[in-house]
């Protein structure tokens, strides 16, 4: 099922373990990773972006290096703005982190992050939980998921990230099991593909 998953940590090593971990489970066809952030807290309480992705929108938002910068929690129609070296985050992170919706949903978490503590936030779509927890229950303090709503992601993002996920090669696997739920999968996002369509 389609879920935002949030993972604390005590620091930004093991939370960049977290996403690396989530990475390889995509690449291993164990879950459908979507956009990615994560945050890191000082403990003056200053919260910055270390990574920041969106596969929906191509490539990935600055090739889902580390990119430093800090979140302004500011006024205005976009709730925030993310500054790297002194400049914005341009091509496809900077148009998802533009957008209304996220930029608050980021907001509103940013400012629960506990000072000294780094957030894995993701996208993802998972067929079960344990591949997911046996990558970060290990390392993380807490792990929670959500469902998501509409809130979080509007239609036009939503078909983005469904086509992508849709439009990904699968090969064939060995494992009847997990051949079985790649497939469910596939069929679960086009149902919620056409959806979306109608909603747009």
């Amino acid at each position: 099922m389609e879920k935002i998953i949030h993972a604390l940590f005590d620091n930004e090593i093991e939370a960049f373990r977290g996403l690396h971990g989530l990475q390889q489970l995509d690449l291993a066809e164990d879950l459908s990773l979507g956009e990615s952030y994560l945050l890191s807290k000082n403990e003056a309480g200053e919260t910055s972006i270390k990574s920041a992705r969106d596969k929906a929108e191509g490539s990935g938002a600055v090739g889902g290096a580390l990119v430093g910068g800090m979140i302004g929690l500011l006024a205005g129609p976009l709730g925030f703005v993310v500054g790297v070296a002194g400049g914005m985050i341009a091509g496809s992170a900077g148009e998802t982190l533009r957008a209304e919706n996220r930029s608050d949903y980021l907001d509103v978490v940013s400012a629960k992050i506990p000072a000294g503590k780094s957030l894995l936030i993701a996208h993802v779509w998972e067929d079960w939980q344990t591949p997911v927890d046996a990558v970060l229950n290990p390392i993380a303090n807490q792990v929670v998921r959500f469902e998501v709503h509409d809130k979080v992601f509007d239609a036009e993002y939503q078909a983005k990230q469904y086509e992508a996920w849709i439009s990904k090669r699968v090969e064939p696997v060995n494992d009847p099991e997990k051949q079985q739920r790649l497939e469910s999968r596939l069929k679960d996002q086009k149902k919620r593909l056409s959806e979306v369509k109608k909603d747009k």
